[in-house]
């Protein structure tokens, strides 16, 4: 079985990824009561509080719901504290939050722009991409798969190290990412 890499996602796109609950969806979770003022200060971010929807006359309200010997669940609400993965070990090397991260920080401005439009046109910064005809593969779309390998062995699971062999690749044979740009916008290849 391959292991693939948990990617990296900011909090508030995270967020916008989350399932929704049934609750929520028919509109029948309340929003949490407001905290009662002391004399401590305002807290300095406080999330937008969101009308409470009028329940539907099917939608049981909970003073119509059956008691139960059991203490209600909590409603579950999202935070705005982002989750930390607790795992130790990592497929990038630190300091790095993404493969385009890494290629801006070693090449200029120009250059980047260059390797971005080669990348994204082969594989649109895909790890995973494979070329059904010719069996190419990843970010750099190298062919055989196994010439990564010169950057690093884990390339089936590092983005960077894929991103890596690929601006080597592009400086030895077109002598630059923009050299590697001009080829492949008069081929459709590189």
């Amino acid at each position: 079985m391959t292991r693939r890499p948990l990617l990296c996602i900011p909090a508030a796109l995270l967020l916008t990824l989350l399932p929704v609950s049934t609750a929520e969806q028919h509109g029948t979770v309340k929003a949490a009561p407001a905290p009662t003022p002391t004399a401590s200060p305002p807290p300095t971010h406080s999330p937008p509080a969101s009308p409470t929807p009028t329940p539907a006359a099917s939608t049981p309200t909970p003073s119509k719901m059956p008691k139960s010997s059991k203490a209600p669940r909590p409603t579950a609400t999202r935070s705005a504290t982002p989750r930390v993965s607790r795992s130790t070990t990592t497929s990038r090397p630190p300091g790095y939050g993404s493969p385009k991260a890494y290629a801006q920080s070693v090449l200029s401005s120009t250059q980047y722009a260059c390797a971005d439009a080669v990348f994204t046109r082969e594989s649109n910064w895909n790890l995973y991409a494979t070329n059904p005809s010719s069996g190419a593969y990843g970010i750099a779309q190298a062919l055989p798969p196994t010439k990564y390998a010169s950057a690093g062995s884990d390339w089936r699971t590092n983005p960077i190290t894929q991103v890596r062999w690929g601006i080597t690749y592009m400086e030895s044979r077109y002598g630059s990412p923009c050299g590697a740009w001009a080829f492949w916008q008069s081929h459709h290849w590189y």
